[in-house]
């Protein structure tokens, strides 16, 4: 998880629906003369067509917060009436019901202790069945106090199935709240094809402008919460590069710049060496994100390695790790 604020490196779950167009063409009615009987239609073809059976509904996050005493509220939604079990790991964290509506809010029953986590979704229908496993994942860190006077933190970052997606902070720490939203570059993340993607906040209806080192990654508008997100439409250049972000005032001056530097995952080295050094913060879902495009092929690098990986939701800084290339 890499943070910028930059913070880090919801939600519903997209289904896709297909509508069937059927269009009746009538011809120019002919005369009425030795038209021979017609056979009344097949009962078949008055049945009408059997709608296919609805998608199953992923369970998604909405809400991911940690109180200073390390008590965490989880809410989100699932199909009606689903059992959800949210995962630390493979840890259970606790079982809720969704309502009628597919809404769920879960407090677990112990504190979230200090350090980082994943936490994911499993949902199963009151009929029983197949667990569904979440798309998305949420990268969270409880950060340990500084001092004894000073209250616990915590960021937590929604981190899409989808690459191309951005991701979204669900809670940031108390020293950051205290900077400000009124323009804030707060994620950013490769997705496929080694393009950008990046979210933030800014005063609503603002026009940004945004950059990567000297590269324009593009233009985009802060909708009317103050969101704002964008996906670079070509791939970003290798190696460290600092973001930045304009606001442009009314007539196309900029009215406010912020700058961060962005240290992204070292594609180039990764295709000499093959390998990748594991740093603080990181999980095997988050590597796969930003090689491969997709969190779920955390799966390829656990089976290149698991002479050295005992239990992929445990890796650890400095070890070394074969990347496939596909």
């Amino acid at each position: 998880m890499r943070r910028l604020v930059l913070l880090g490196s919801a939600v519903a779950a997209a289904l896709a629906i297909a509508v069937a167009a059927v269009i009746f063409l009538r011809g120019t009615p002919s005369p009425p003369t030795r038209v021979a009987p017609r056979s009344p239609p097949a009962a078949a073809s008055l049945a009408p067509a059997a709608k296919p059976p609805a998608a199953p509904v992923l369970p998604s996050f909405d809400i991911v917060t940690v109180d200073p005493h390390g008590q965490a509220v989880i809410a989100g939604r699932a199909m009606p009436h689903d059992r959800v079990r949210v995962l630390d790991g493979d840890k259970s964290l606790g079982e809720v019901t969704a309502d009628a509506r597919g809404e769920f809010v879960l407090v677990p029953q112990t504190p979230i202790p200090f350090g980082d986590r994943k936490l994911s979704l499993e949902a199963t229908g009151r009929d029983g069945g197949k667990p569904r496993r979440s798309a998305d994942v949420v990268a969270l860190s409880v950060i340990r106090p500084t001092s004894p006077d000073a209250k616990s933190s915590a960021l937590a970052v929604l981190l899409p199935g989808d690459a191309s997606q951005p991701a979204r902070v669900l809670q940031e720490p108390d020293w950051a709240a205290k900077v400000g939203k009124l323009l804030s570059l707060d994620t950013a993340s490769y997705g496929a094809d080694h393009r950008l993607v990046l979210s933030g906040h800014a005063v609503p209806g603002a026009r940004l402008r945004v950059y990567a080192g000297k590269t324009l990654l593009g233009n985009v508008t802060a909708d009317p919460t103050g969101r704002w997100a964008l996906a670079s439409a070509d791939p970003v250049p290798d190696g460290g590069f600092e973001l930045q972000l304009e606001q442009l005032a009314a007539d196309g001056t900029v009215a406010n710049r912020i700058a961060a530097p962005f240290e992204p995952l070292a594609q180039a080295a990764l295709a000499k060496s093959g390998t990748y050094v594991v740093r603080q913060g990181n999980s095997l879902w988050v590597i796969a994100r930003e090689l491969y495009g997709q969190g779920d092929r955390y799966t390829v690098i656990f089976s290149a390695n698991r002479g050295q990986i005992q239990n992929p939701n445990l890796i650890y800084p400095g070890q070394q790790f074969k990347m496939p290339k596909s």
